[in-house]
């Protein structure tokens, strides 16, 4: 009898295991990255993401030097960054949504002063 109990355990943890797994993968199919060398590959790759899911960007540190700004039918967002006031070695960097739309992405990461190429995260606000 206990060698039913324990198999029937097994399946289970087994069986909650499998769908775990397969949760996760579905949240991990809903973030998209995007790489971009210049401004006008990152305007037009911006432009055409969606809104609704996660986003990671890869791109030269260089473009957020001169607070640019990438302009969608939607609005436009400010490329800025700033020195980390927790850690003076690094740049903040930040890609700010138009004020008052919705269905709206916000970016921010973090690397060093020296990096060339940088990625950051934004997330639907």
């Amino acid at each position: 009898m206990s060698r039913l109990v324990a198999s029937m355990a097994l399946a289970l943890v087994l069986a909650l295991a499998a769908v775990t797994v397969s949760a996760s993968t579905a949240t991990v199919s809903q973030t998209s990255v995007i790489r971009a060398t210049s401004h006008d590959e990152l305007n037009r790759k911006w432009c055409a993401a969606r809104t609704n899911i996660d986003h990671i960007i890869i791109l030269p540190a260089s473009l957020f030097v001169d607070s640019r700004v990438l302009t969608c039918d939607s609005g436009a967002y400010k490329l800025y960054r700033v020195v980390s006031g927790d850690d003076p070695d690094d740049f903040e960097y930040y890609i700010d949504p138009p004020f008052g739309k919705k269905n709206r992405l916000g970016c921010d990461g973090k690397a060093g002063l020296k990096m060339k190429v940088i990625a950051v995260n934004c997330r639907p606000e």
